[in-house]
C-alpha cells in the first residue's frame, strides 16, 4: 500500500528538479510515490524524473491548466490516504519535511490539510529574499511554530506546498473553471465552509521563488487577487508551472 503521492506539475524545470527529487529521496518518511505531470518539457526535466523513479504522465501543452494537471495526476496516483503537492522548482527544507507535516493531522479529526511558509530559493531575486526571508519567518514564529487555521485567508493550504486528505479530493475535485489558478483557494473555501480546518506549520516550509524583481512581484500579488474568480488558463511569462 502506498500511503501518499507527491504530485508535481512540471514544464522545463530541469534547473531545480534534480535537487527537489534528491531531497524527497532523503526524507525520513518513505511511504510515498512521486507523480510527475509534465506539459511539454523540452529540457532534461523528464530525464531527471526517470532517474528518481517517478511516475511520469505527459499532457499536451494546449491541455494544460493548473487544476486540470493536478486532477490528472491525482486520478492516476496510487495514494491511499494523502496527496502532497509541490512545484518542480520547490525544495523541501529538511529531511523530516514530510514527516513533520504528517504529524499535524493528529491534532484534530477535521483537518483538511497542512501547509507552511515559503522561503526564497538560493537563486531568488534580491526582493524575493527580503519578502520571503526564512530568518524573518523563523523569528515571527519563534513562539508559535504552528497554528490552527479556521477560516479562509491568503495562501491557506496553497498547493505550492500542501498535504491534503485524499478522501476529501475524492469528494470534491479541483474546480477546472479556475484554469488560470486559484483552484487551491476554491477547494479550501469549500472545505472551510463544511467545517474543516487547516494547520500552518513552519516545519513544513518550502524553498520556492521565481526570480522576480519588485515590479513583477507586485504584478504577481495582483495576479493572486485576480484568481479568486474562475478564469481560463493563459500563459504567464514570469510564472513557472
Amino acid at each position: 500500500m502506498v500511503e501518499s503521492s507527491v504530485v508535481i506539475r512540471t514544464k522545463n524545470q530541469g534547473k531545480w528538479l534534480g535537487e527537489c527529487l534528491k531531497r524527497l529521496s532523503e526524507q525520513t518518511y518513505k511511504n510515498f510515490e512521486i507523480v510527475i505531470v509534465d506539459s511539454g518539457s523540452t529540457d532534461n526535466t523528464l530525464e531527471i524524473a526517470k532517474k528518481y523513479g517517478a511516475k511520469i504522465f505527459e499532457i499536451k501543452q494546449e491541455q494544460f491548466s493548473f487544476p486540470f494537471a493536478l486532477n490528472y495526476g491525482c486520478e492516476r496516483a496510487s495514494a491511499e490516504k494523502y496527496f502532497i503537492f509541490m512545484s518542480g522548482h520547490c525544495w523541501p527544507i529538511s529531511k523530516t519535511w514530510i514527516e513533520d507535516g504528517m504529524k499535524d493531522f493528529s491534532l484534530a479529526e477535521n483537518i483538511m490539510g497542512v501547509y507552511g511558509p515559503v522561503w526564497a530559493l538560493p537563486d531568488g531575486s534580491f526582493w524575493e529574499k527580503i519578502i520571503f526571508n526564512k530568518y524573518i519567518s523563523i523569528i515571527k514564529m519563534l513562539f508559535r511554530k504552528k497554528r490552527i487555521v479556521r477560516k479562509d485567508e491568503m495562501g491557506a493550504v496553497g498547493f505550492t506546498n500542501a498535504i491534503i486528505k485524499r478522501k476529501l479530493w475524492d469528494e470534491y475535485h479541483f474546480n477546472e473553471a479556475f484554469g488560470f489558478g486559484g483552484e487551491d483557494s476554491d477547494w479550501v473555501r469549500h472545505w472551510f465552509n463544511n467545517g474543516m480546518i487547516a494547520v500552518k506549520d513552519i516545519k513544513f516550509s518550502i524553498y520556492h521563488s521565481h526570480g522576480l524583481g519588485l515590479k513583477k512581484l507586485l504584478e504577481q500579488h495582483k495576479y493572486w487577487g485576480s484568481v479568486q474568480t474562475p478564469q481560463p488558463f493563459r500563459e504567464l511569462t514570469h510564472r513557472k508551472k
